[in-house]
């Protein structure tokens, strides 16, 4: 009896190994394809990445007058250089002009406005410091809204507040974005 169920575990490991052995070929064959057509996890430390974050840390943000301004520099200050290791002469100086505007959007039955859009627009200049020239400029936009509950003066005061920070917030990540891809350019 042993002898017969010996020879069904041997069948059974002998239909299992070549599996196997074909998944790890076929994983090894799409690890080497995928490494060669220029993929790399986003998040992982590499050359390219710091060499990047280096470029962006040298970019000098001028001051933003109001309230929001101070928050979209603060937060483009930390967007660019997370380290927080600020350069003693960097080479770059980012000029950010920063307007909020608010417009009724939807109207209740009773006339009250019931939703907001908020318009948040801001437009940038970027200038070398080593000669002063202006080498880039261009403008970036972001669009929320948010409700206006009637009598609910707070929820609606928090409403507001909430989405000018998450559009600052998503400003802040477009700048990155746009300066990294221009930094990368002109460097390569």
């Amino acid at each position: 009896m042993s002898s017969l169920s010996d020879r069904r575990s041997e069948s059974r490991i002998q239909i299992i190994v070549p599996r196997v052995a074909r998944f790890l070929i076929l994983y090894s064959v799409l690890c080497t394809l995928t490494t060669g057509c220029g993929f790399h996890p986003l998040y992982s430390k590499n050359s390219r990445n710091e060499a990047e974050s280096g470029l962006l840390a040298g970019v000098k943000i001028d001051s933003m007058p109001g309230r929001t301004g101070q928050q979209l520099k603060a937060d483009l200050e930390d967007r660019l250089n997370p380290s927080g290791a600020v350069p003693a002469t960097p080479a770059y100086r980012l000029n950010v002009t920063f307007n909020s505007s608010v417009t009724p959007i939807g109207v209740a039955r009773d006339g009250t406005v019931s939703r907001y859009n908020i318009y948040l627009t801001s437009k940038y200049v970027l200038y070398r410091n080593s000669d002063g020239k202006k080498i880039t400029s261009g403008e970036v936009d972001y669009v929320d809204s948010y409700n206006n509950l009637t009598n609910a003066y707070f929820s609606t005061y928090i409403s507001q507040e909430d989405a000018t920070s998450r559009g600052i917030t998503e400003l802040s990540e477009l700048y990155k974005q746009r300066l990294a891809a221009y930094l990368k350019a002109e460097h390569t």
